[in-house]
């Protein structure tokens, strides 16, 4: 939990930053359509595997261990994937500093869905609900501020 209490407080710096700084312009440059078209060639398919992972794991997670936690294993490697993706992209260095932020939190995130993945029982599989949560919900909050220095909308998922 140690490592999910540290992202909060890059996450507090992060948004401190982002105030002091002020929002980006109404009039988006060439540079900043071409890194909100990078970001979302990768957002947006992640996020698709992810629902579909997401939901598989949600319909075996009760009954069929093997195929949940093959499930898990899947979230894992799109959530890697992704990061290496995002590292790809060039982003001016406020940017930058919320994607590293980012891809911390998803490698988090990724670690402890392999960890739920190597569970030995369905009651071992379901005991890391509330961690896997809070560890979404920190990656909902990067994710919130990457897209709105991006001028982009929030997410309807993530």
């Amino acid at each position: 939990m140690a490592p999910i209490r540290s992202v909060r407080i890059t996450t507090a710096a992060l948004c401190a930053v982002l105030a002091s700084v002020g929002c980006a312009s109404s009039t988006p440059s060439a540079n900043l359509r071409s890194l909100r078209a990078d970001y979302l060639a990768i957002a947006e398919p992640a996020n698709h595997r992810l629902d579909v992972e997401v939901d598989a794991y949600a319909d075996n997670a009760h009954r069929h261990l093997a195929a949940a936690e093959k499930a898990l294993r899947a979230e894992a490697a799109t959530e890697r994937h992704f990061d290496r993706q995002l590292a790809a992209i060039s982003f001016p260095p406020a940017i930058e500093v919320t994607a590293r932020a980012l891809i911390r939190v998803n490698e988090i995130r990724a670690k402890l869905t392999l960890k739920q993945a190597a569970a030995h029982s369905i009651a071992a599989l379901l005991s890391f609900r509330a961690t896997h949560d809070a560890a979404d919900a920190e990656l909902e909050a990067q994710v919130r501020i990457i897209r709105s220095e991006l001028g982009l909308p929030p997410p309807s998922t993530s």
